[in-house]
């Protein structure tokens, strides 16, 4: 994030121009009245006679005795290397351990696996990996085999990979409960029943809205698992098969015994790593586990995973993190801003440089309390901001000086392009004070109002006093309290206890389709829908969107749902942001992806090069 005085003279110079500006500009004021958005009916098949549809299969874990065949893509990331550490950072302290009781920071879990993963011979032109999401065509299992879809859409079946075994941990009195048993339909039953509150569990707070209609989860033998449901979708797959997922299969002895996972020393999963060492608000190491069922599908003699040990440190500030970087105790470094992404690459020409989209900072008004039930004061507050201006001076004229709404624009056909508004819609978000105060008047606010924000300390709070100052330049006086993150989530994101505005990542988001459009649906828990928008119409273009199992009536309907949150300004709908990621040049088999994200599944098929890093003086 930005820090210090260059940004303290950059807000005044904003200030100034607010003060210039609003002398000068006028408009009318926009009415009340919102009218329902058109929907469109969704095509699925409504009977229980749709044959049985085998969709893909994925090897099974036994050792493969084929080879990788020159000319493959993957060539190019070079040969495979085990051995060696890594070392990456976080910005902010882990949430919990057990995704049932705390909100998941990845990628901490990589000691779990999830049922999908993706297809990891697919080319990087196939998708780019630059968000939370992938699309069907290249998922493939991880702890699944080959799945099948029945039901019209209701009924999904998953064959187990054999041979998967938990994690035997000599130093783990957990990992030694469990035995290093193996892996069966069992405990997947287990976990979805805990998790979704089926077979008389309480369901956790942290439970993939997505999947609310689940009604049960059956074993019919030891390796296979059936999921059904109480309404049809295809999104259903996605959901189960997300790797990013808090899907996650635990052993049920561990809850048993201990009532849950979230103490460290009780950690026990099926992945590519075991905890060794984990200190609060500090560290943590992960060693690899040597019965890991897992081989690379691009180099398939190879057992996974390479690297022998992983460091997490927890690293607030970016010059500290840039530190390690360039000394060489760490080996990767996410969500840098374009200033400082400059500076370093500069200074240290052989580190190696990613960009990507990435998400946005908005404002998330709640929608259901005054004085954000008005439309007026929403859009008011859009027209305060010159949008235009922050783009070319805060972010260095790196991102497009025009807003987004919740998707993000990596993903083409999802999304209208701003330049594809309406020209009335245009000129409501464009940057004008004078039409600003014009509506809060028009809504009973002549003089404006007091009100405040709730952020995190690791989000850019720079942004957020630019925000400030331009609403404060309209009469809106925003308070800023800022708080840790993990006291965020829990009492704010998780909790609802926002009484006016939440600052957060809202804008250009990168989470999957799916979730999404659920960021205003009234059913959607509030971690979901911290905006506690409750409306009808756009309820009404949710529940065809979960339905519709043709992509391109899908996308259709996400861009119906995304101008709807735009055109009522359910939120502030700001810029979205262009992340720079610096790495280390013996980091192999990185390729640019989302690494927080990607991490879970991808940590087992990293490597390094340990005579190039030897070569460095590292």
């Amino acid at each position: 994030m930005k820090r210090g005085t260059i940004w303290t003279v950059l807000i005044c110079l904003i200030v100034i121009s607010i003060l210039l500006t609003s002398c000068n500009t006028s408009t009318t004021s926009k009415s009340t009245s919102t009218a329902p958005a058109t929907t469109t009916t969704a095509a699925f098949p409504t009977t229980s006679s749709t044959p049985l549809t085998i969709i893909s299969t994925t090897p099974t874990s036994t050792k493969p005795t084929t080879t990788s065949i020159a000319g493959n893509w993957w060539d190019s990331l070079g040969n495979p290397q085990y051995g060696g550490s890594f070392s990456y950072r976080l910005n902010a302290d882990i949430q919990g351990l057990d995704a049932y009781v705390a909100n998941f920071t990845a990628p901490w879990d990589i000691f779990q696996d999830t049922l999908g993963g993706i297809n990891w011979t697919a080319s990087p032109d196939q998708w780019n990996y630059e968000g939370k999401w992938s699309p069907d065509d290249i998922k493939a299992g991880d702890l699944v085999q080959s799945w099948e879809i029945s039901g019209a859409l209701t009924t999904y079946t998953f064959k187990l990979r054999q041979g998967v075994h938990f994690a035997l941990d000599p130093n783990s009195a957990a990992s030694q409960l469990v035995a290093g048993r193996e892996l069966t339909s069992a405990d997947v039953v287990y976990s979805f029943d805990r998790f979704y509150g089926l077979a008389g569990y309480k369901a956790s707070l942290y439970k993939d809205t997505s999947l609310a209609s689940i009604a049960s989860v059956t074993a019919p033998d030891k390796y296979t698992v059936v999921f059904t449901f109480g309404v049809p979708s295809p999104w259903y797959f996605g959901t189960i098969m997300d790797p990013e997922s808090t899907n996650v299969i635990v052993p049920h002895e561990v809850i048993e015994k201990y009532g849950d996972m979230n103490n460290w020393h009780n950690l026990v999963g099926s992945g590519p790593y075991m905890l060794e060492d984990y200190v609060p608000g500090a560290s943590g190491t992960w060693v690899k586990n040597p019965n890991y069922w897992g081989y690379d599908e691009r180099y398939p003699q190879n057992h996974l995973p390479y690297i022998d040990k992983i460091n997490y440190l927890i690293i607030p500030s970016d010059q500290t993190a840039l530190a390690g970087l360039r000394t060489g105790k760490l080996d990767i470094v996410e969500g840098l801003d374009w200033s400082t992404a400059a500076t370093v690459e500069k200074a240290n020409p052989q580190l190696l440089q990613e960009t990507r989209a990435s998400t946005g900072y908005g404002l998330d008004y709640r929608n259901d309390k005054a004085p954000f039930t008005d439309i007026r004061v929403r859009q008011a507050m859009q027209e305060a901001i010159d949008l235009p201006t922050i783009a070319k001076s805060y972010y260095g004229g790196n991102v497009p000086g025009v807003p987004v709404g919740a998707v993000t624009t990596s993903w083409t056909g999802w999304y209208v392009p701003y330049a594809q508004w309406p020209q009335s819609l245009q000129a409501e978000y464009n940057y004008n004070p004078t039409a600003a105060k014009q509506l809060l008047a028009a809504a009973g606010y002549p003089n404006g109002f007091n009100t405040d924000v709730n952020a995190p300390s690791n989000y850019d709070v720079d942004l957020l006093q630019i925000y400030k100052s331009y609403l404060a330049a309209i009469g809106i006086n925003m308070t800023i309290n800022v708080t840790d993150y993990t006291t965020w989530i829990n009492s704010y994101l998780i909790g609802g206890k926002q009484d006016q505005i939440l600052y957060n990542q809202s804008i250009g988001y990168l989470q999957p389709p799916i979730r999404l459009i659920a960021h205003f649906y009234s059913k959607s828990q509030i971690s979901s829908n911290p905006f506690f928008v409750k409306d009808p119409a756009f309820d009404a273009i949710y529940n065809q969107f979960i339905v519709a199992s043709d992509t391109t009536q899908q996308k259709a309907l996400m861009q119906q749902a995304d101008m709807y949150g735009i055109t009522n300004f359910f939120q502030l709908n700001a810029l979205p942001t262009v992340e720079y990621v610096l790495y280390q040049p013996w980091f192999k088999g990185y390729q640019g992806q989302l690494f927080y994200f990607w991490a879970k599944i991808s940590f087992g098929r990293y490597w390094i090069n340990q005579s190039l890093k030897q070569s460095k003086g590292y």
